[in-house]
């Protein structure tokens, strides 16, 4: 049974795992209390992701997401090709491949990336989004949801007892896995290499801890018909990946684990068996209308040593994070929200490239590339480039990615870490950041244009002075680190990365500051109307078109009794999305488009003919949304006598792979009357 109590939240999360969490914690943080639900009532007993990068640990420590030393050590993990444990060893070498930088080895950030297993590391993000404020609600699923033009609708089932109820959100955000339901729902396809394997794991315990004394943590086993991947999580599990699909039971695995180790003298506790799917596919979009796709639902790369997976998914959640809140304070228009998907799908692109450029994937291509040059880690981790509406002056002509020291403060990448005091105290640069924007200089003549700024734009924008509110120590000059003049100017997004700069001071250093400001902001008080592009109206009118045409066909598919015209249930799931919604006034709500198509017959049964009409049509279009408010006609024929009935009635419209689809229906009160 459904509650009539609607719970409501600013942003829903669906998926409480390791992106789920993290995007609870950037957004509490924030200051904006999320909500999270997850079907589980806690981890998964595979520990599954156990590497996360530098920059991760970055936006970890930002938020006050403290973690535990490294389960690896301090020593860099490495991996080695082996017979077995116990038998020969053929090779060592690197867990990532060494770094190409030239010359001294230069600090690119105050943290350094950690090993700690997933289902160690959940806890502690819940934890943290709790202290923060974040409301989660484990062992709760969503069976629904349904989007307008101020909010999303969803309706939610706690596993334990079956109740549901239903939650309002002005934005949803899917960290709902691979299999992505509200990614199928939306209709948003993928596209990359696709599957590439299936594997199976075993997870287990046993005393081999002499074999880590090198700094080994994964071994690739090679013997005749037996190459297996083993890695240890440095706590006394160990996880065996076999490159098959077959169902072991436990005698069984207990053989292949013995296989691997070389020994069978050993106290072996098999914890549970596991089956993945490795694929590499990226969705066509991140978002549509108020729901936006993080983690593995929007991009699925496979386990690699530079962690892509799970790392960028970490990531994805801190750029959604800033922009939600941004919008959700009043600071920004949600147009802002558009440079999520334009900034994070081109990483994951990149990746999706990086992973099969390199040794461990490229065998997988169907179509073998050479001419994809491997990029260092610290490139792809460290110095990827956002271009955006949210960036101004990421030029064309420059890569998508490369080391930080190769970058010199240009806009679209990551603001350079630099050692400096403040008030006595050692810190970074990336201290200064994070909270919101910030302006960095070295000339206090941006004192009166900052505050001119934050007076046109109605955006905060704090003013560091390097030399005077932190004091540089790091032997690298700030002016060449960032790229700028004495006199010139640095503008920071609240995520770290550089909006804007100028490297010498305007002629007008407040018109300019305030412009950048609004602009790479979309702040709402210097907002300017869209100007369409010949291209944009052009689709509009087709959307518009589309939509006349949809409801058009939703008024013929109920129609019955008129020249034989019978009801047409079957084309109600061709007109509807599948998570659809009808209500009326006299109706109770139906959810989803089978539903729907099931209870026209009954409810339409003592009806002996119905002729229905949408007239007068105002339809807005939103991006992959829109809005149609109609005056709804319809004369019907019921135990011999006729009459009409009038109404408003509000529908709205999502456009799926296969073209628009009607979301939502709603009637207002109707008007009836009989004919004479």
């Amino acid at each position: 049974m459904t509650e009539t109590t609607i719970e409501t939240t600013p942003v829903l999360i669906v998926g409480g795992s390791l992106v789920g969490l993290s995007a609870a914690v950037f957004l509490a943080w924030r200051g904006i209390p999320a909500m999270v639900v997850e079907r589980h009532a806690g981890s998964s007993v595979h520990p599954r992701a156990i590497g996360y990068t530098t920059r991760t640990l970055e936006l970890f420590r930002a938020t006050g997401v403290e973690l535990p030393p490294s389960e690896h050590g301090s020593k860099p993990p490495r991996r080695a090709r082996v017979e077995s444990l116990a038998g020969t060893w053929f090779q060592e070498y690197p867990w990532t491949p060494p770094s190409t930088t030239n010359g001294p080895a230069i600090e690119y950030s105050p943290v350094h990336a950690t090993a700690i297993a997933q289902d160690r590391l959940e806890p502690i993000l819940r934890q943290r989004a709790v202290e923060l404020g974040a409301q989660l609600r484990p062992s709760t699923e969503m069976i629904g949801f349904g989007q307008d033009a101020d909010g999303v609708t969803a309706t939610l089932r706690r596993r334990d007892d079956g109740s549901e109820y239903q939650v309002r959100a002005q934005y949803l955000v899917a960290a709902d896995g691979a299999t992505s339901p509200i990614r199928n729902a939306l209709g948003i396809g993928r596209s990359g290499e696709g599957l590439l394997s299936v594997q199976r794991s075993i997870l287990f315990r046993a005393p081999l801890e002499e074999y880590l004394a090198k700094g080994i943590v994964q071994f690739e086993i090679e013997q005749d018909d037996f190459t297996p991947f083993l890695i240890t999580y440095s706590d006394g599990r160990w996880v065996l990946m076999l490159d098959d699909d077959l169902d072991r039971d436990e005698a069984a695995q207990r053989a292949a684990i013995e296989r691997a180790i070389g020994r069978s003298d050993l106290p072996i506790d098999v914890i549970a068996g596991g089956r993945w799917e490795l694929a590499a596919l990226i969705a066509d979009r991140y978002s549509a209308g108020r729901v936006f796709l993080a983690g593995d639902a929007a991009h699925q790369l496979p386990p690699n040593r530079g962690g892509f997976g799970a790392n960028t998914g970490i990531d994805d959640a801190h750029n959604l994070a800033w922009k939600l809140a941004a919008v959700l304070s009043g600071e920004s228009t949600p147009g802002l929200l558009e440079t999520y998907s334009a900034e994070r799908r081109p990483i994951a692109l990149l990746r999706h490239e990086q992973l099969f450029a390199r040794a461990d994937y490229k065998a997988f291509l169907k179509t073998p590339k050479s001419d994809v040059p491997v990029l260092p880690e610290d490139a792809i981790e460290l110095g990827q480039l956002y271009r955006s509406a949210a960036v101004l002056g990421a030029g064309a002509e420059l890569p998508a990615a490369l080391r930080p020291d190769e970058w010199a403060g240009q806009p679209g990448t990551r603001a350079p870490h630099l050692r400096i005091l403040v008030d006595g105290t050692e810190e970074s640069t990336l201290d200064l950041f994070q909270r919101g924007w910030v302006l960095v200089s070295e000339d206090d003549h941006w004192t009166e244009p900052v505050a001119a700024a934050i007076r046109a734009t109605g955006v905060t924008v704090r003013l560091v002075l390097i030399g005077v509110d932190a004091k540089a120590v790091d032997p690298r000059p700030f002016g060449a680190t960032y790229g700028v003049h004495d006199s010139g100017a640095t503008l920071v997004r609240p995520d770290g990365y550089i909006a804007w700069r100028a490297v010498d001071a305007p002629a007008d250093p407040a018109r300019a500051l305030a412009d950048a400001l609004g602009r790479a902001a979309d702040s709402i008080r210097t907002a300017r109307p869209p100007q369409s592009t010949l291209e944009q109206r052009i689709q509009r009118l087709e959307d518009s078109e589309e939509i006349r045409t949809l409801t058009a066909r939703y008024a013929h598919a109920v129609n019955q009794g008129w020249d034989g015209k019978t009801l047409d249930v079957q084309t109600i799931p061709e007109i509807f999305a599948p998570d659809a919604s009808w209500e009326g006034t006299h109706y109770h709500a139906i959810r989803g488009a089978g539903a729907i198509a099931a209870a026209l017959p009954e409810a339409t049964s003592a009806i002996e003919a119905a002729l229905h009409s949408f007239m007068n049509p105002i339809v807005t279009v939103s991006g992959d949304t829109a809005t149609g408010q109609w005056q709804f006609w319809v004369a019907s024929a019921m135990d011999g006598e006729f009459g009409a009935a009038f109404m408003n009635s509000r529908l709205t419209y999502t456009r799926t792979a296969a073209g628009w689809r009607i979301q939502t229906v709603r009637e207002g009160q109707a008007r009836r009357g009989r004919f004479a």
